[in-house]
């Protein structure tokens, strides 16, 4: 049985998706964390990089966590449906209150990329944020992902990459914020999550035959106060769930204190860097077998 948001699971026993799904906090703070780090890209707006899609377009928003994507995705498509995909019930229950007032434009599904269960050649557009660099097995999920595209539709992954960058770099240096964001790379790495998958995911689509495959690499960067705020809505929940284990609390507690106080300066610079790997779905499909195959492939 999968653990959900809530039910005191021991964060190592969880095989995540996203940073923020690591530790559940009882006050809600794996809804802010989400929001922050979605927050981070608004302003890159990596959804001006998908092409045109119909009126009517059929979209689907795997991991989505609670909303914050698929309520501008949705608007891509004035009379089309938006689907909402993640494996945490309470924060399917946020994505549809966020999309409340889309009725039944917008619909909600409870599954695990592990284990989906879609409607095959149904979606104009298939998206994700923030999730594949988690997924156990990168090749199923996107043979699952891909079987779902109609021909001739697009798959847009918004996912981390690493080559040439880190996860928070820091100008001016600021050693202990640094080395919070270096020890939580460190754990995950050692879970298995692929921060460079932005690069990985495009060679696959290309190896299954999508066509057109892309990518596109962005950065966030924030200054002063907002640093500031990141640092407390972002990094550090990510150290205290990430780090508790590895570290003994107080001194924990200590290094938490310090990055927060670095990270007030109001000349600080945070950079975050992510890509849009995109590819389309020939208007013939990908043969009999579909992206099923895709274990078969190479």
């Amino acid at each position: 049985m999968n653990a959900t948001p809530g039910s005191g699971a021991d964060p190592d026993a969880l095989i995540p998706y996203a940073f923020e799904r690591l530790h559940q906090d009882s006050d809600g703070g794996e809804a802010a964390r989400l929001e922050a780090q979605s927050r981070l890209f608004e302003e890159a707006d990596p959804l001006a990089q998908l092409p045109p899609l119909p009126e009517d377009a059929e979209i689907l928003d795997a991991g989505s966590g609670t909303g914050f994507w698929a309520l501008r995705l949705a608007a891509l498509a004035p009379r089309g449906r938006i689907t909402c995909l993640d494996r945490s019930p309470e924060l399917l229950d946020l994505a549809r209150r966020r999309l409340a007032a889309l009725g039944p434009r917008a619909s909600f599904l409870c599954q695990d990329l592990r284990a989906l269960d879609l409607p095959r050649n149904a979606f104009h557009l298939v998206f994700t944020s923030l999730t594949l660099a988690h997924a156990p097995d990168l090749e199923a999920a996107l043979a699952g992902l891909t079987a779902a595209i109609r021909p001739g539709g697009w798959i847009a992954c918004f996912e981390p990459v690493e080559q040439g960058r880190r996860f928070c770099s820091v100008q001016p240096p600021c050693p202990n914020l640094e080395l919070l964001g270096d020890q939580i790379l460190e754990v995950a790495r050692e879970r298995g999550s692929d921060l460079g998958v932005g690069l990985t995911i495009v060679h696959q689509l290309d190896r299954m035959g999508l066509e057109a495959p892309s990518l596109r690499a962005y950065g966030a960067a924030l200054h002063g106060a907002a640093a500031g705020t990141c640092a407390r809505e972002v990094i550090v929940p990510l150290a205290r769930a990430y780090l508790r284990n590895r570290w003994d609390p107080e001194a924990l507690d200590r290094r938490i204190a310090a990055a927060l106080e670095e990270a007030g300066r109001p000349h600080l610079w945070l950079h975050f860097h992510r890509a849009v790997a995109m590819a389309r779905k020939p208007s013939q499909g990908l043969g009999e077998g579909g992206p099923s195959a895709v274990g078969q492939v190479g």
